[in-house]
């Protein structure tokens, strides 16, 4: 919650002082972000594989570039007398198809790499047509996937303590160690004849046990959802309702046209290198991303 000074939201204090504030609660929820995150990032980054490019070309950082910046330039560097793909940047005007006539390298350490290159020199690798990095989807979809488990959390715990109990202010501290007990799972618990149980008024949260599964399901098709969107393929996860051939081949179909958008334009540019420089590279699909996917899918549920 936003903190007001005179009427007006505390900017200095949100913005500046407040991540750096102890909040268990808010630090397990960015845990939970940043570690989907990862899964999706590292998913995303392994989803193509690169065939014939020079040992200088670090297939690791070429997909990782493409991935935040969604562009990545490959160029003979004659300084180093080597292959290089590195970060850079579209400069200078653009020609009558909206290309960059001039592209400047973002190298790191020293700055020796940072080198301002003619369209003529270089081939610029885009992560696809709209040249816009796939780091989007993953940020929004660990978010959301994030979400979802967070709330599963909170019902789960609310399934142990279902109410919330009115008692005397005398004995608080006794039903305290009472409810501690019962969160620590103890067998026994044991109380004094003086603990007056029926004095004791509880009222019922009503938390629905039917809603843990259904949040896994959403949590499923959320992220069934995200892998269609870069192009993984991705089984129906839902036992409860069997896909149709028809409605198999739709969402194949999807799969496809969404891996084609990053595909093509890593294909397209490796034609471009072969016919500037003679070599033979090649990118393709990774065959293990399907495999890898399968692996980090959230468990099934039966509903």
């Amino acid at each position: 919650m936003s903190r007001r000074r005179n009427g007006r939201t505390d900017y200095v204090a949100d913005a500046i002082y407040g991540p750096f504030a102890n909040n268990p609660s808010r630090n397990r929820a960015v845990t939970n972000e940043r570690m989907y995150l990862r899964i999706l990032a590292e998913l995303s980054v392994n989803r193509f594989k690169w065939v014939g490019l020079p040992d200088t070309i670090d297939e690791r950082f070429l997909e990782l570039t493409l991935f935040h910046q969604a562009l990545c330039v490959f160029y003979f560097d004659k300084d180093y007398d080597r292959y290089l793909a590195l970060r850079a940047a579209g400069t200078g005007r653009v020609n009558m198809y909206d290309n960059p006539t001039t592209f400047t390298t973002i190298g790191n350490g020293n700055g020796q790499t940072n080198k301002t290159l003619k369209s003529r020199e270089c081939v610029p690798i885009w992560a696809n047509f709209l040249r816009v990095p796939d780091s989007d989807i993953c940020y929004l979809y660990a978010t959301k996937l994030a979400q979802v488990d967070r709330t599963i959390e909170i019902n789960l715990k609310a399934m142990r303590h279902t109410s919330v109990l009115f008692v005397d202010e005398n004995e608080r501290q006794s039903y305290v160690n009472l409810m501690r007990q019962v969160d620590e799972g103890q067998p026994h618990i044991f109380g004094t004849p003086s603990l007056d149980l029926s004095k004791v008024q509880a009222f019922n949260l009503g938390i629905d046990k039917d809603q843990v599964p259904n949040l896994m399901l959403v949590k499923t098709r959320l992220w069934n959802e995200c892998m269609t969107l870069l192009g993984i393929n991705n089984a129906n996860q839902d036992k409860k309702e069997r896909l149709v051939s028809d409605e198999v081949a739709a969402n194949n179909d999807q799969v496809v046209a969404a891996r084609g958008v990053s595909l093509n334009a890593r294909v397209m540019a490796a034609e471009q290198i072969n016919r500037m420089f003679g070599l033979s590279v090649s990118v393709g699909w990774n065959p293990n991303a399907d495999m890898l996917a399968r692996a980090a899918t959230p468990m099934n549920v039966s509903v």
